[in-house]
């Protein structure tokens, strides 16, 4: 999938694509990261609550991006190295 590119259109995208972004990787990694943000900073120091959502969220996210991105080419049989 070429960056810069957002496709909306279902048609559009492989067979691969559709299986892999259904799952909402980064969404739902992004819902546990400020989860466990809260958590934590709760944990370590109450006054963290207001910081620890907001880089738990964006933690979360940037590692859902990256599974994401990973299933991809592990399904489209690429290595990743560069464009085809």
């Amino acid at each position: 999938m070429a960056i810069g590119r957002f496709r909306t259109d279902p048609a559009e995208l492989t067979a691969a694509e559709r299986a892999v972004v259904a799952k909402q990787h980064p969404e739902g990694a992004l819902v546990v990261g400020m989860g466990l943000g809260i958590a934590v900073s709760m944990a370590v120091a109450p006054a963290l609550v207001v910081v620890g959502p907001i880089v738990g969220g964006v933690a979360g996210y940037a590692l859902g991006r990256r599974y994401r991105a990973r299933r991809l080419r592990g399904l489209d049989g690429s290595d990743g190295s560069g464009p085809e």
